[in-house]
């Protein structure tokens, strides 16, 4: 196959994956995706490696497949040799990781902020509740919240800060508390269960900086949490509305300008385009993007793995054996005053048609 049938394939391709994904995509998408198959055979392995949404990368092993150009008939992603071919003459390579051991990419040493309280805080996790679909839940790594409160205190936004933590399935807010760091540590959330745990964990480690209240954050806030904060912590939903809304509750949370912000943003639910709407909406409210760390955050796999949506997009339906979701960590300062925008959010705020894990 030489370059010129190489990329009249290519671009029919394109093409017909224009017609059927409802996601917004670049032609570089479909590179990194012929990059990630070289790389690895394990789909959930590939959706890690790629970082492309979920739903373009399922419909586009399909066009693959049916092209004759990745075998999937063993449940592992492969490359025929017409595949083979085509990234031959593309000059596609396979992609290289180098990624540290001893953080695992996050670039924060846990061990000088947290030493034995680490070993502390997994004895703790032990009994958490599980996480369930109904509240779209997904917990990350032991070693993923250790590492988020240290990176935020690294910063300057946990010794003496007041904190809100929006939905903590987490456990962020017990991860910071244990330090004694914070002046305050308050954590909401709509799971009953979790709110039980957490107040069990404070009574029992006699943390009187910690105190999780239920609350649905799709109702308004309490007056008293409005401008009363320093650092807000949060976990959005990943449609773009449901995170403009729930990052929107962390902005009015805090007290002004210096004040810091944290949450999460994958690839797997969310493209190029929304990451710039989240970025826009950021500036807009006042709020600069100070730091970025990709894959951050790795996920535990959830027990509702065949009931999520995305379940029937797969081209090959084999659970996952490893990590595979995680999640950029952006940290964010207000440079202005926040209007405080506090409404009912009504409607189904966590759908959209990049959201791949409900």
């Amino acid at each position: 196959m030489n370059r010129v049938e190489a990329e009249k394939i290519f671009s029919e391709m394109i093409d017909k994956m224009k017609q059927k994904t409802p996601v917004p995509f670049v032609a570089r998408d479909a590179v990194r995706v012929l990059s990630a198959i070289q790389a690895a055979s394990d789909f959930w392995e590939v959706i890690r490696l790629s970082h492309v949404p979920m739903r373009f990368l399922c419909d586009l092993c399909i066009q693959l497949i049916d092209g004759g150009l990745v075998d999937a008939s063993d449940g592992k992603l492969k490359l025929t040799d017409k595949g083979k071919d085509l990234v031959s003459a593309l000059e596609i390579a396979p992609i290289k990781e180098g990624i540290c051991e001893a953080c695992e990419g996050r670039g924060i040493d846990i061990s000088k902020f947290y030493g034995s309280l680490g070993e502390k805080f997994s004895e703790i996790c032990k009994d958490r509740p599980e996480a369930i679909q109904d509240y779209d839940q997904g917990y990350v790594t032991e070693a993923t919240s250790l590492a988020c409160v240290s990176f935020a205190w690294q910063r300057g936004d946990i010794e003496g800060k007041e904190i809100i933590i929006l939905g903590d399935d987490d456990l962020k807010s017990i991860a910071a508390a244990l330090t004694g760091a914070p002046k305050r540590v308050l954590a909401l959330d709509i799971d009953e269960r979790l709110i039980n745990f957490i107040n069990e964990v404070a009574e029992r480690e006699g943390l009187k900086n910690l105190k999780a209240v239920r609350h649905d954050l799709r109702e308004p806030l309490r007056d008293e949490w409005l401008k009363s904060f320093d650092t807000f912590m949060c976990d959005p939903p990943e449609s773009i509305v449901g995170l403009k809304a729930f990052v929107g509750r962390g902005l009015v949370c805090l007290k002004g300008p210096g004040s810091a912000g944290y949450f999460g943003l994958t690839h797997v639910e969310a493209s190029m385009s929304k990451w710039a709407k989240v970025q826009r909406f950021l500036l807009d409210k006042g709020a600069v993007i100070t730091d970025l760390r990709d894959d951050f955050s790795s996920y535990v796999n959830w027990n509702y793995m065949k009931e999520m949506r995305s379940w029937s997009w797969l081209p090959t339906k084999v659970l996952p054996n490893h990590l595979w979701y995680s999640s950029a960590l952006y940290r964010l300062e207000l440079l202005r005053e926040v209007e405080v925008e506090n409404p009912q959010l009504a409607g189904n705020i966590f759908d959209d048609e990049e959201v791949a894990t409900n």
